[in-house]
């Protein structure tokens, strides 16, 4: 593959500023890439969330419920039909981000090189039956007591990150970068969005289709110390995922990190991508 465009699409509650360590790397051994903001970034940073006004900040609405899986899935087309004028796509999603490259298999499969997902949601059935294979990984129920009002209620979710105090602290780094450092998890949070939408419980964005996705080269690249995506669930995508399309199955490559380990330290990951091109 000649001078490929990585299009790099984030997590949950996260920005195309998680990926900076990562397009760092693919720069400095010669690579293009593009970060994607998926629709609503920025919701949740208000002033009453900076000054933790509590009863004001679960009081405000929020662009987020506007936010279709349609619209996420939209944007990620819209942002590859563009790159993909200059050459060759490689589009890389991360945990709650596989959903969105998922839904841009599905409808653009001619316009993608290779798909890889890091630690990365990819539902072969219904996106929210995966919901207890995630519960054992521990990392949801360290952030439940963060969690502002009822998120199907509001028609998005809002998170106090800013609240968390260093037991909750401890227990998300835990759960989600345990091979952080206390310092790096309080960074982490402190560029984190508090407001994300349904993710797996809209059911937008379906499951993944044999006949498109199915058709695309794709690379699983397996997080091995993480409690977010647990590897179990992370197998199980792949399992599926094989049964699904036995004659394209997963280009499997483990890397020894957490759930946003990688994206601190990126040498592995852009090991595996650099490899790809």
């Amino acid at each position: 593959m000649v001078n490929p465009t990585y299009v790099l699409v984030h997590g949950s509650a996260g920005t195309s500023r998680h990926w900076s360590a990562v397009q760092r790397e693919l720069a400095f051994r010669g690579h293009r890439s593009l970060a994607v903001d998926l629709p609503g970034r920025g919701a949740g940073f208000s002033l009453a969330y900076h000054l933790q006004d509590l009863e004001a900040f679960a009081a405000q609405p929020s662009p987020s419920a506007a936010v279709t899986a349609a619209d996420t899935i939209g944007h990620v087309v819209d942002t590859v039909k563009r790159v993909r004028a200059h050459g060759p796509v490689i589009l890389v999603g991360h945990s709650l981000g596989g959903l969105s490259i998922s839904g841009a298999g599905n409808e653009i499969p001619d316009l993608i090189d290779r798909l890889v997902y890091i630690g990365a949601q990819c539902p072969v059935r219904p996106a929210a039956e995966y919901l207890p294979e995630y519960l054992k990984g521990g990392f949801l129920s360290a952030i439940a007591p963060l969690r502002v009002g009822d998120p199907i209620r509001q028609g998005f979710v809002r998170m106090n990150w800013r609240g968390a105090t260093a037991e909750q602290i401890a227990a998300m780094t835990a759960g989600l970068a345990g091979d952080a450092t206390e310092a790096g998890m309080v960074l982490t949070l402190a560029t984190t969005q508090p407001d994300e939408t349904l993710g797996q419980w809209d059911p937008g964005y379906g499951t993944v289709d044999k006949n498109t996705w199915g058709r695309i080269p794709r690379t699983y690249v397996k997080t091995l110390k993480d409690n977010a995506c647990p590897v179990a669930l992370q197998d199980m995508y792949i399992a599926e995922g094989n049964a699904l399309t036995p004659d394209n199955p997963w280009d499997v490559r483990p890397i020894d990190s957490s759930h946003t380990g990688f994206l601190a330290d990126p040498t592995d990951v852009v090991d595996i991508l650099a490899g790809l091109s």
